[in-house]
């Protein structure tokens, strides 16, 4: 499965992606409401940045973060 990740990172124009572009860049899987929930509990991506209002984490952690709850889910 980390080839599909991986694919999402190429495919996308920037090294960061902002929370609300979560949506667009995961294709559905991860939505911005559910990330911030996420960083709240302190199991959300890593390596996030905020500037002013805005909060963007770094697309290697994006895909770091995907294949580990993809291993998660599948290994139940």
């Amino acid at each position: 499965m980390s080839d599909i990740f991986n694919n999402l990172a190429d495919k996308w124009k920037s090294t960061w992606v902002e929370r609300n572009q979560l949506w667009e860049f995961s294709g559905g899987l991860i939505h911005p409401h559910s990330m911030r929930n996420y960083d709240s509990r302190g199991c959300g991506i890593a390596n996030k940045t905020k500037i002013g209002r805005k909060v963007a984490y770094p697309v290697a952690d994006v895909i770091n973060w995907l294949n580990r709850r993809y291993e998660n889910e599948t290994s139940k």
